[in-house]
């Protein structure tokens, strides 16, 4: 079952579905909120697709900033489609028991710059052993897409990024008369602190304008960080990811 342009289709769950511009799909069901809900449900908005994308978690926000800051990913879509299952399917869970199964709705949709494309999940580490998740990833098979469960960023890399995706946006990226000159400072990889002093003094701008000019080509990454370690400003920063001899 998916959503397209308003459209509500129910499609055989074969090869052929491999074909479908499921990024482009609509969520199926609204995300409601009330007073003294458990989970945490907003919006981001993606810098990936120019759009707001809806959550229903902090864990799910979590992950579509990781998806912003993954420049393989071009176009994503938030609960995409639902998979319906034949009545009495049932299978195997942990604890050895059985379970029926009805349906499933994917939390996204991702697609890359190769064409490929993932359906993720998004679960705690501790709940990752939901049944619906075997039938899905066999699924994913028969489409050609693969198939994620996302379980949290580790730290620091989950706090850089949260900080850092606050320059992601248009209003710190730099003009076009200092954006070469940017990158070009960090030819040679060097300290952020000493990158951001040489390449204001090149541009003629201050440096808390070309601190958060920097910040917003990390994020997008045209420039690169270590980003398993803490960001300082002694953060080692290149513009190429791969050193060069």
């Amino acid at each position: 079952m998916i959503n397209l342009d308003g459209d509500i289709q129910n499609l055989p769950a074969d090869a052929n579905l491999g074909s479908i511009l499921v990024e482009h799909a609509q969520p199926l069901r609204a995300f409601f909120a009330w007073r003294h809900k458990r989970n945490y449900e907003g919006f981001w908005f993606s810098t990936t697709i120019r759009s707001h994308v809806p959550f229903e978690s902090l864990l799910e926000r979590q992950f579509l900033l990781s998806a912003d800051f993954d420049p393989s990913i071009t176009a994503l879509s938030a609960q995409p489609l639902g998979l319906l299952w034949p009545a009495g399917t049932t299978v195997d869970t942990r604890n050895g028991r059985t379970r029926t199964l009805r349906s499933h709705v994917p939390d996204f949709f991702c697609r890359h710059t190769d064409g490929s494309a993932t359906l993720i999940d998004v679960r705690r580490p501790d709940n990752v052993g939901d049944p619906h998740f075997q039938l899905t990833a066999e699924l994913c098979t028969v489409t050609g897409w693969n198939y994620s469960i996302f379980t949290g960023l580790e730290s620091p890399t989950a706090e850089t990024l949260d900080w850092l995706a606050g320059y992601r946006m248009d209003r710190y990226a730099p003009t076009p008369e200092s954006y070469e000159k940017l990158l070009t400072t960090f030819d040679t990889e060097k300290a952020l602190r000493t990158g951001v002093r040489t390449a204001a003094r090149n541009a003629e701008l201050a440096q808390d304008v070309v601190l958060g000019n920097v910040l917003h080509l990390l994020f997008h990454g045209e420039l690169h960080f270590d980003p398993s370690k803490p960001l300082t400003m002694e953060s080692t920063i290149r513009r190429h990811r791969e050193l060069t001899a």
